[in-house]
């Protein structure tokens, strides 16, 4: 039987799909879960070096399968549990399944380490939210946008409310939550919503060069550059000085940093190996 999510790892890139290309590879319980686990995993092996999100098909995520919420993941006891227990139908309960499967936006937007969305077709709803934690977003000419969440009397979930105005900027976020509506390539590039549209035919090829150029870049200094964008999400300008000055001097007595000066006195590429 085949995943509903596969991966591929060429030298330090690796690929995550979404594999349910019938469902413009909609999000179900089991999805999600295996995506959590896979980004888990990719975040602490020192072997990956990139992240590269996508889907098979013609689309990238087209948000949550509302129609496959009740089914059982077995492969998650919760789940198993949920459908047996009459207690788990609470909000509250509900919830929190709903909180402990949607950690892949944490992962993707905090790990240290690069993450690049290659995007084609709808990304939709939780897909967009998604495609927003990434650090990068490559979109192929037949991508298109939209929250989505509105249009289903929800609110919305998987952090989108925190990503995406970070993103656009809050007041183009309020648009796009509050209207719901649908929006192309080439106005999403105009927004900052992507770094790149590419012709669909060149969109894996792109993306490729994209995630090589990361691939050979120093991990070290990619780890605390992560490190301090996210953590000036919320601090002051002196607290980020603060955290800055201390994590250039921890990045510099790497092996990375020092392999930069050895690689300027030999007049050669630096290679690094992510310490």
């Amino acid at each position: 039987m085949t995943s509903v999510l596969l991966k591929q790892q060429i030298e330090g890139i690796l690929t995550l799909t979404l594999n349910r290309p019938a469902q413009l590879n909609a999000l179900t319980w089991e999805l999600m879960r295996l995506l959590n686990e896979a980004l888990e995993e990719a975040s602490v092996d020192p072997g990956v070096r990139v992240v590269v999100l996508t889907g098979t098909g013609r689309g990238f995520c087209s948000g949550g399968d509302l129609r496959s919420r009740e089914q059982i993941d077995a492969g998650d006891p919760v789940s198993v549990r949920w459908s047996a227990d009459p207690v788990w139908k609470s909000v509250g309960m509900r919830a929190s399944h709903v909180k402990r499967l949607s950690q892949s936006p944490i992962l993707l937007h905090t790990m240290p380490k690069p993450t690049i969305a290659m995007l084609r077709g709808p990304v939709v709803g939780a897909g967009l939210c998604l495609a927003a934690a990434c650090d990068f977003r490559i979109a192929s000419q037949t991508a298109s946008f939209a929250t989505a969440y509105v249009r289903a009397a929800r609110p919305g979930d998987f952090g989108g409310s925190y990503l995406l105005p970070r993103v656009v900027g809050p007041a183009k976020a309020r648009e796009l939550y509050l209207l719901g509506d649908k929006i192309a390539a080439d106005e999403a590039l105009r927004i900052g919503l992507v770094n790149r549209v590419v012709p669909d035919t060149e969109l894996e090829t792109e993306t490729q060069a994209f995630a090589n150029r990361l691939d050979r870049g120093p991990p070290v200094a990619y780890r605390y550059i992560k490190r301090s964008l996210n953590a000036a999400e919320s601090m002051t300008l002196e607290q980020v000085i603060e955290l800055e000055a201390y994590n250039m001097m921890q990045c510099s007595a790497s092996e990375d940093a020092k392999e930069v000066l050895r690689a300027i006195r030999d007049g050669r590429e630096p290679k690094y190996s992510g310490y």
